[in-house]
């Protein structure tokens, strides 16, 4: 699988959890975890792109000046 791939697919995730968490927000007015829970997903996904990210520019699979 690519990088390039795998750092898409982590971006739409934290875009979906992001629209998941406003909706639970606004479906539950604050009386459930799913909100929370919502959050802790997108705050994982995004910890997973930056490593990702460095793992492709220390192996070089990635660089800042791609053509």
């Amino acid at each position: 699988m690519s990088l390039k791939l795998l750092l898409l697919l982590l971006f739409a995730a934290v875009v979906i959890s992001l629209f998941s968490g406003l909706f639970f927000l606004i479906k539950d007015q604050g009386q459930s975890h799913r909100t929370v829970n919502s959050l802790f997903f997108r705050v994982s996904f995004s910890v997973l792109i930056v490593v990702v990210l460095i793992y492709g520019f220390y192996t070089g699979e990635i660089s800042p000046h791609m053509p």
